[in-house]
């Protein structure tokens, strides 16, 4: 079974490329098709204020639970997740002695509602907050607790980004892969995937560097050293980063054969717009390059293993 770990629908088109198509659920489910792919995981957008754009938030279905309504018409082709944003649950005006140490959200409500509505998972989390902020980490923490794998995005520090962010090394991320210990947790972005290559300067984590890798970076490094974590490798950052250095990468396909999983992130709804995530695998499967037992983990057999409330 093939299955793209990483699919949006709706419009998530900037002013600048209105020219092209929002995604909705029959194209979505053309893709799926055509590309031979047999489940897609959908990731709801538009929760957290530094990824939602005007155009989405406008056109229907644009709210949290209108995707998550009308993707259960498919599913027997999508799996559903929520999504949060580790600021959510304001409670109010604080007590003298509570400013220091401020209580903590319960995201219980929030989860059990998702997962009454067939959600097995949550993500992709885009709040601009550090990942080791204590918000972040009480949300993942829960997350675990309800068996429900995140996903999140991840950037370099910096304002006007949508994304949890880390400084190069994700020492950040290294802390809360720690603190919650019992979530399984999914990397995806240039924040995460530049990492893959030691020795980068801040700037790559907001770009795509090219070239061979000369040396192994932080990310090889964590996904051996951390049960708990998994790399999503869609959208332009995660086909850079196993493609950039061809030879860098079958290796470390085959190394963590058993933490990758394909994804595409693809975010528009035109032919032109779809990801070269799978043939790219095809190929290396084909090539003798990797292994057929490696080529069916990344594609689907990892993603049903970590999502344990998912019953197909």
């Amino acid at each position: 079974m093939i299955i793209d770990f990483h699919a949006h629908i709706g419009d998530l088109r900037s002013p600048e490329d209105l020219k092209k198509s929002p995604i909705t659920l029959e194209n979505l489910i053309e893709r799926l098709d055509d590309e031979g792919i047999d489940k897609a995981v959908l990731l709801p957008v538009n929760v957290s204020p530094e990824s939602c754009k005007a155009h989405g938030f406008f056109s229907p279905p644009s709210d949290i639970v209108s995707q998550l309504e009308a993707a259960a018409r498919y599913s027997e082709r999508l799996i559903l997740f929520g999504n949060l944003d580790p600021r959510m649950g304001c409670l109010g005006n604080l007590e003298p002695h509570q400013v220091d140490n401020p209580p903590k959200t319960d995201f219980s409500p929030f989860l059990k509602r998702f997962k009454e509505m067939g959600c097995v998972g949550i993500g992709e989390v885009t709040a601009n907050l550090p990942l080791d902020d204590p918000r972040v980490i009480n949300m993942f923490r829960q997350c675990g607790e309800w068996d429900m794998p995140v996903l999140f995005h991840c950037t370099g520090p910096g304002r006007g980004v949508y994304g949890l962010f880390d400084e190069v090394g994700l020492p950040r991320l290294e802390k809360l892969l720690k603190e919650a210990p019992d979530t399984t947790i999914i990397g995806h972005a240039p924040g995460f995937w530049a990492e893959i290559a030691g020795d980068i300067k801040p700037e790559e984590k907001f770009i795509y560097p090219k070239g061979p890798i000369e040396k192994e970076g932080s990310l090889p490094k964590l996904l051996r050293s951390c049960s708990n974590l998994y790399a999503d490798i869609s959208a332009g950052s995660g086909y850079n980063a196993i493609s950039r250095d061809k030879t860098f990468g079958i290796q470390f396909l085959t190394e963590f054969q058993d933490k990758v999983l394909l994804g595409t992130d693809v975010c528009y709804g035109d032919k032109e717009g779809r990801m070269p995530h799978l043939s790219y695998l095809r190929n290396l499967l084909s090539d003798k390059l990797i292994s057929r037992e490696v080529f069916d983990k990344i594609t689907g057999e990892n993603a049903l293993r970590i999502l344990k409330l998912y019953k197909p």
